[in-house]
């Protein structure tokens, strides 16, 4: 990658403040970037690291621009992230080609199978009967996409990728490596005479709506009736585990090991944090923040923000936390006092 400044300042919405015609060629962070590099500030906390950079250029908010020092190209505007997220993309495009729009002899294409112009689909990937694949989805190798299942336009999935029968992908939608679609909801019956467990089939089906990304070894599961369903530029980290019948809003959230019990109701906006698990048949309301390690067992109000477990108002709870550090000194104090009295 190469570009001007001057270039990029367009391309990201920015105003710069220096040399138009420099050209940059990476990407890196303040304190390893060098002058060829483009870096960017977006927490103050780190604003001393911008005295120290090396790099060409850096993305900065308008308030900086009264402090002096760092780098002498500077690119100004409200997300500085964002103007570096171009940077990051235009190497991408660079380094990662699109792998060419060609059915690989190897997979395994069902005759009724229907696919779109410019499909690309790598060698031992399996398509069953009366699957559609929009335009310019990329399925790459070793893919299961079962039968009746729906794909739509401009997907990537990536290799080891499973879609279950039924399932359906909108478009934009992108599946990371290892990650499964529809596997069987967790479901039994359990005799109480003999204690046996007896599945119970699950027969519905999984739904990922436009723009949603899915990260590596997730695993989502059909419903037993209807539908499980992510929603719109939902994004999924790696890891997280959404039970039978879970819905999520748009624009959620959900961090690395999450894992959601079945037929909870997640609203629009909501972050669920790293290792956060939430109970069976509750809702999240739009906005909520659950935080990392947090156990949610019941409703959670719009715009909530929960810690620990179970989880509680956030305030409430690192109140909570102090008081508990401080327990052995009370319990000195208490037990001083009680023999006092005595």
């Amino acid at each position: 990658m190469r570009i001007s400044l001057g270039r990029l300042a367009e391309l990201a919405g920015a105003r710069l403040a220096g040399d138009a015609a420099l050209e940059v060629t990476g990407a890196a962070g303040l304190l390893e970037a060098g002058p060829e590099d483009v870096s960017f500030l977006e927490n103050p906390k780190y604003a001393e690291h911008v005295l120290a950079s090396k790099a060409a250029a850096v993305f900065l908010p308008p308030a900086a621009e009264k402090t002096p020092g760092g780098p002498a190209n500077r690119l100004y505007m409200d997300r500085p992230r964002w103007g570096y997220t171009k940077v990051l993309e235009l190497i991408y495009q660079e380094k990662w080609k699109p792998e060419p729009a060609v059915l690989s002899p190897k997979a395994d294409i069902h005759f009724e199978a229907k696919l779109g112009k410019d499909v690309a689909v790598g060698p031992f990937t399996v398509l069953k009967g009366r699957t559609l694949v929009g335009e310019r989805t990329r399925i790459g190798a070793q893919c299961f996409i079962g039968y009746n299942a729906r794909i739509g336009k401009d997907c990537v999935l990536h290799p080891g990728a499973y879609v279950g029968d039924y399932c359906e992908l909108g478009d934009r939608v992108i599946v990371q490596p290892g990650a499964v679609i529809g596997s069987d909801g967790y479901g039994y019956d359990t005799d109480p005479k003999t204690g046996v467990h007896h599945k119970i089939p699950q027969v519905g089906r999984v739904v990922l709506e436009n723009d949603v990304e899915i990260g590596a070894n997730v695993t989502i599961d059909r419903a037993t009736t209807g539908e499980t369903r992510v929603g719109a530029g939902t994004k999924v980290d790696n890891l997280v585990q959404l039970g039978h019948n879970v819905t999520t809003g748009r624009n959620c959230l959900v961090i690395s090991q999450v894992g959601v019990a079945g037929s909870t109701k997640i609203g629009n906006h909501v972050v669920l944090a790293g290792q956060a698990g939430l109970a069976g048949h509750i809702a999240i309301g739009d906005g909520a923040v659950i935080t990392a390690q947090t156990g949610v067992m019941s409703d959670v109000p719009p715009k909530a923000v929960l810690f620990g477990t179970p989880g509680r108002p956030h305030r409430e709870a690192m109140k909570l936390q102090a008081l508990f550090s401080r327990l052995p000194e009370m319990y000195e104090a208490f037990k001083k006092r009680k023999l006092e009295d005595a």
